[in-house]
């Protein structure tokens, strides 16, 4: 009977109670949101220096078929290793919280209790892999003006005369050539980097007394190798698109050497990518939860 009247005499939940369900969940969201912005432009401004040198390389010697060795000291001749960065400068803020904010909406979704520690490597190969085919739509006109201002055979005196001349010789379509192969390699990418980048943690922290900081680094880094080498056929059939070159005629025919030409430089970048976002990636969860969002 006690039992019985405890049940009975429970307060249900309130009106007020029910309404504030919706706006804790607001909170949260845009807590998360703030969370990936910065999280993201921290991972772009730290990379883009690092990185545009050995991306512009690596776009020459996968549409030349030359060395990335020979491409870089060409570029370097020419002074156009950071052709490039204020293109990437621009576009890596709004392209690394477009990752971020997709990549937290994922992890709060699938992973339990919303924490990315917690998941298992056949969940956060799933994460990846669904965040990198949900964002392609957004980021690849980014993506497309940034290789072309990597290759100075295009002539384009800025990123602004790069738009205007691609919009007005190749149409509004052409930003998004490749779509397809970039959805392609991002979904599989995305998946080997942060499945990689899981299941690597997971090895180390059962293996070995590493501390937190190394050990994401390390994890991140094996990340970057697993899904860059999975990934690259798709990042040459991508290549072959934006520069207008036939993939079956000049890559494909020439074997596997060409097909994976730049894939040993590209991984290294990749590597530097993985270890910045897998030392991130573990904190983004705690610094969410230590903002205070405006009027809140």
């Amino acid at each position: 009977m006690a039992a019985a009247s405890a049940v009975i005499s429970a307060p249900a939940p309130t009106a007020a109670a029910e309404t504030a369900k919706p706006k804790a969940q607001e909170v949260v969201f845009w807590r998360e949101a703030a969370a990936a912005a910065i999280g993201g432009s921290i991972h772009a401004l730290i990379e883009q220096p690092i990185t545009t040198p050995i991306e512009a390389a690596i776009t020459q010697t996968q549409v030349n078929g030359k060395g990335f060795v020979w491409n870089f000291k060409d570029l370097f001749r020419q002074g156009a290793l950071y052709r490039a960065l204020p293109t990437a400068l621009a576009g890596a803020v709004p392209k690394a919280v477009i990752h971020y904010s997709i990549l937290n909406f994922y992890i709060n979704s699938f992973a339990p209790e919303g924490d990315m520690k917690k998941a298992d490597g056949r969940t956060a190969t799933g994460i990846g892999m669904a965040t990198g085919a949900s964002e392609v739509a957004l980021v690849n006109p980014i993506n497309f003006v940034k290789f072309r201002m990597q290759r100075p055979e295009w002539g384009y005196t800025g990123m602004v005369d790069a738009i205007q001349t691609i919009y007005r010789v190749e149409g509004v379509g052409a930003f998004w050539k490749g779509a397809g192969a970039v959805l392609c390699r991002n979904t599989i990418c995305n998946g080997g980097m942060v499945g990689g980048y899981k299941f690597t943690e997971m090895a180390l922290n059962s293996s070995f007394d590493i501390p937190d900081g190394p050990r994401h680094m390390m994890a991140g880094a094996c990340g970057g190798v697993v899904g860059s080498f999975v990934s690259y056929p798709f990042e040459m059939l991508r290549a072959a698109k934006t520069h207008n070159i036939s993939f079956m005629d000049e890559i494909v025919s020439k074997g596997p050497k060409r097909i994976l030409a730049g894939w040993a430089p590209g991984a290294v970048r990749l590597v530097v990518s993985s270890a910045i976002m897998g030392s991130i990636i573990p904190h983004l969860k705690a610094f969410s939860n230590s903002l205070v969002m405006p009027g809140r």
